[in-house]
This record gives C-alpha cells, structure tokens and sequence, in this order.
C-alpha cells in the first residue's frame, strides 16, 4: 500500500512538471506593420488593430502617430482589423514567426456626401487622401449641388465687408466641385431617409442658406450617429445642434465679421501636433500658419470646453457691431459629439484652387477626417 501511494505521488508531481513545462513553452509572436491612408502615403494615427481566432479578439493596439503598430499573438491563423472609425482594411494572416505584414492601406470606405459651396472645397482633402478611383479619377463620395436656390445678392449684402467673399461669385468654379448624383441639397434635406444612408456629410461653405429652417433635419441625423463637417459660413446649419449657439459653440454677433486671412495659430491638441511634426515636419514649435480665411469669414465668439474640443488657437481681427476692427485670440476648429454621432467645424477654409501640393490646412483636415469619424 505504501509502494503504492509513493509511485501515485510520483505520477501526480511528474504530470504537473509536465504541464508546467508545456506552459512555459507557448511562444508568443510579434505582429509589426503600418497603416496608411487611401492614397497609400499618409500615415493613420491612433487606428484600432485588432487580431481575431475563429471571431473572439486575441489581441489589440493602436498605431503611433506615423501609423506604426505592433501586437503580440500566439502561433495561429487570424483576421487582422485595422480601422479608424468606418475606414477600414482586414487581412487573413497564419503567424508561425515573428511577422511584419506589408503596408497596409485603407480599403473599405465609409459613404460620403460633400455638399458644394461657392468658397470652400473640402472635397480637396478627400481627393488628397486618396478617395479616388486610380483608373478613372472618379471620386469614391456622392458630390451634391448646394448652390441651387442661392440667393446671391442675398449673400453678396449679408455682410458689411463681403468684398473677398464676394469676389468668388465671379470665379470659374472648381472641375472637382462638379456634382456627380442627380439630387440636390434641398432634396438631401428633404428626405430623411436619403440623408441616412450618408455617414458622413460635408458641408461647404458658400452653400445656399434657403434651407437654415430644415437644420433639424441634420441635428436628428447626427443625433443618430451621423458625422458632419461644417466650414465658415455653413455654421448656420448647426442651428438645431447648438441650439441656436447655447450649446457646443456661440457665434459671434455680427455674423461674418472675421475681416483677417491668415494667423500663425497654436495647436491645442498633442495628436495633431506630433502627427503634423514626424510625418511633415510641421508644427516644430506647436504652431502652425493658418492661410486660408476668406473675407467676412464667422468668428466664433465662445465653445464649451466640457463638451467640445478647441484644436487651433490664434490672434486674428474682426469687426463689431460698431465697425470697430478687434484684435484678438480666437478658437478656430472645433469637434464635439452629439448624441451618437459628432460634428467639426472650422472658421477657415480648404485651399479652393487647383496647387500640386498639400497645404498646412489640408494637412490639419486630413487628421481630422480621420479622426472625428473614430467615434466607436
């Protein structure tokens, strides 16, 4: 009986050293590789990676600020996620070694609606990002006319110093404001269930104003998870999201004063900041030239800072209510959520002529492209 317990004793510790040692030897794997923007140049910030076996996630991480990740998984086959917000691109990957996987660049598009406007041409930035077809050079988002019902002299008169604003009525308009669907803003405000299937929503400015009263429209859309993005004059639109100015952002009275074109402004932000700096070697001192004001551009008096998020910062001027031309600091470009979804605004434009290469502005949009639609 006593040979007995002492050969089950030894049976018991030599299984247990056994499965110790079986623990010990599961080799763990590094995963390393980049994510990129459409265009395949463009690094993605703060993206979520993501590794699944048989769909349970096994693994996750971010990307630094010049698109880089690296995760740590076991011997297996998996899916490899790796998104920002509705920007997407998955890989099937079997890891037996460590892995560097290939650059990977964005391939599933959220749908996209850039409103047209006379002034701003926000659909630069997508194009600039890649949200083109290579072969055809069609853009991957619906362009929508903004500009019928516009009441011109309307808006030629809104403003006591319209004099740039005003000198683009007279422009060519820019090949890629060219609308490429058959229905109109008027139509996009008019039916719910149209502007439903858009995640996100561009919003010119210089777009017709005859349709301020439908704003609800947009506050139920974003309301329920849709993104908007607004320029200068377009800030009338968020009238049912801001509650006429007392939420969020206050306008200031008299509208459409901003009377300086450019500022040097601070960067509010470290993100933007570090991205704009390692991948462009922009913002070395967390400022950055702001050159793209028009005219009569909308200051925006005050934000909520419990609810919103100032990015720029910087002295510009503007007139009163008493014609008297004020110097100040001023907030610039603004993001905040709204009940399932989220909204950015800027006082300044994107750059509206044809240039080869990419401004600062279209740099600090690109980033925020990226990172307001990151709402999950």
């Amino acid at each position: 009986m006593k040979s007995f317990v002492v050969s089950l004793l030894i049976c018991l510790t030599l299984l247990s050293c056994s499965k110790d040692e079986n623990a010990s030897t599961i080799t763990e794997f590094e995963i390393t590789g980049q994510f990129l923007a459409p265009n395949g140049f463009d690094p993605i910030s703060n993206a979520r990676v993501r590794a699944y076996q048989n769909n349970e996630l096994k693994s996750q991480t971010r990307t630094d600020a010049q698109g880089h990740y690296s995760l740590t998984i076991t011997k297996g086959n998996y899916t490899l996620v790796v998104n920002k917000g509705k920007f997407k691109t998955e890989r099937n990957i079997s890891v037996e070694n460590d892995l560097e996987i290939e650059t990977l660049s964005i391939e599933t598009l959220p749908h996209i609606a850039v409103v047209t406007g006379l002034y701003d041409n926000i659909e630069s930035v997508l194009y600039s990002i890649g949200l083109v077809n290579p072969v055809t050079g069609e853009p991957l988002f619906d362009i929508i006319d903004g500009n019928s019902g516009l009441d011109r002299v309307a808006i030629n008169n809104n403003s006591k110093h319209h004099q740039e604003h005003g000198a683009s009525l007279r422009n060519t308009p820019n090949p890629l404001l060219q609308p490429n669907v058959n229905f109109s803003f008027e139509d996009l405000l008019n039916d719910s269930n149209l502007l439903n299937t858009y995640d996100i929503v561009f919003l010119n400015c210089g777009l017709s104003e005859a349709y301020i009263g439908n704003s609800g429209v947009l506050e139920t859309y974003v309301a329920n998870g849709g993104i908007l993005y607004t320029t200068d004059w377009a800030a009338e639109y968020l009238n049912a999201i801001t509650n006429s100015g007392t939420d969020y952002l206050t306008p200031y009275n008299p509208a459409k004063s901003g009377t300086s074109t450019s500022t040097v402004a601070t960067i509010l932000e470290g993100d933007l900041s570090q991205w704009l700096l390692l991948n462009y070697n922009i913002s070395i001192d967390d400022t950055v030239e702001i050159d793209d004001f028009l005219y009569s551009w909308q200051v925006i008096d005050s934000y909520d800072s419990s609810t919103t998020i100032s990015w720029l910062n910087g002295p510009v001027s503007y007139w009163d209510d008493a014609n008297t031309e004020i110097y100040e600091n001023k907030d610039l470009a603004f993001t905040f959520l709204h009940g399932e979804g989220g909204v950015f605004y800027s006082s300044f434009h994107t750059e509206n002529n044809d240039v080869e290469d990419v401004t600062n502005v279209e740099r600090i949009m690109q980033f925020l492209v990226f990172e307001m639609s990151d709402i999950e």
